[in-house]
Order: C-alpha cells, then structure tokens, then sequence
C-alpha cells in the first residue's frame, strides 16, 4: 500500500535537506515494514510516499514519523481513483493545491482535465502540468532541473494571453519570463481571479 503524507515543516527544513531526511525517515519506518519514496520539502511541509507492506502498521509508522519530522498535516492512500468532479471543480481543487505548495497532489490531479481535452486546451494544461513537475523539482532541490522544465513551460505558452480556468495568464507568463531571464527557480503562486 501506498500513501502520501504530509508533515509540518514549520521552516525546519528547506529542500537541500531532502538527502537526509529521506535516509533519516527510512531509518524511523524501516522496523514497521515500510519504505519513503518520493521526498519533496515545502516551506509548510515535508511530503512523501509512504510504502507499507501491512496497513496494521499505519498508525505505528506515522507517529514514529511525527516524533522526528513534524505533525502529521494530511494524509491520503494512492492509487484510489478519487470521486469525479467536473473541470471548474477539478481546476480549483488543482490551484489551491498549487498555492499551497502541494505541486505533486496538482500535477496528478490535473493529469484527470489533461487526459480528454483536446487542441489549445490541451496545451495550457500540459503547460500548468509542466510547472507543477518543475515545482516538484525545486522541492527536491534539483533546481537545474525545474529552471529546465520552465523554459519548456514559456515556449508553451508564449502566444498565451488572457484567463483559463481563473489563471491570470499575462501574469502568470511574465512570472515565469522572469524567473528564466534571472535564471533563478523560485516557488510562486499562480495568479487567479476570484471567479474560477
């Protein structure tokens, strides 16, 4: 079984910290049957996947996790399809994961619209897909990596102007523009109007 859980950072720890915490979280969950995969360190949290071979351990592992990291902020099982929703609800759901910093729980969830859309749509969405992965990136501390990834994400949409979904897209291209001119990734929040 598979979990994604989510642990306050409280400003502890910044993504240069994602080597040792990997081998410090596997060391903490190892004796419960369990493995860490996937850590990504935020300025509110430090999130990861959590492998168990026997969900009775669940519990035991997330409060050894809790006494070395941080409290526990969410957690949720992977690989369950989680309830239908329509597109506007879908991409609210996406952005407020994006400004809050929870860019791998955005990339999937905006991989659901990605899937059947079609043309430009499919464009813009690939792009926002795009930078949460580049985000996801800059969690790990590959910044190399994520600068990469939002070059892509400029070529893409570089004729775009407007709104989709809520996003301010000028704003949103010009913050990127910016960060590959200083060549210098940073976390940001993607601007949206208030009628997503």
């Amino acid at each position: 079984m598979r979990f994604l859980l989510r642990l306050d950072n409280s400003g502890r720890y910044s993504p240069k910290d994602c080597g040792r915490l990997s081998k410090e979280a596997f060391e903490v969950v190892r004796s419960f049957e369990a493995d860490i995969g996937n850590l990504r360190v935020s300025s509110c949290a430090v999130e990861f996947d959590l492998l168990l071979t026997n969900e009775n351990h669940l519990q035991s592992a997330i409060g050894a996790l809790e006494s070395k990291v941080g409290r526990l902020l969410t957690l949720r099982k992977l690989d369950v399809r989680t309830l239908l929703l329509g597109k506007g609800e879908i991409m609210k759901l996406v952005l407020d994961l994006f400004n809050e910093e929870r860019y791998w729980e955005s990339h999937e969830t905006l991989e659901e619209v990605w899937r059947p859309a079609t043309g430009v749509e499919k464009e813009s969405l690939h792009a926002l897909i795009l930078l949460a992965a580049s985000f996801v990136h800059l969690q790990r501390n590959e910044p190399d990596v994520a600068l990469s990834i939002m070059k892509r994400v400029c070529t893409i949409l570089s004729g775009s102007h407007g709104r989709y979904a809520g996003i301010e897209l000028d704003a949103l291209v010009a913050t990127i523009n910016h960060i590959v001119e200083e060549n210098a990734p940073k976390f940001f929040k993607i601007p949206v109007t208030k009628n997503v």
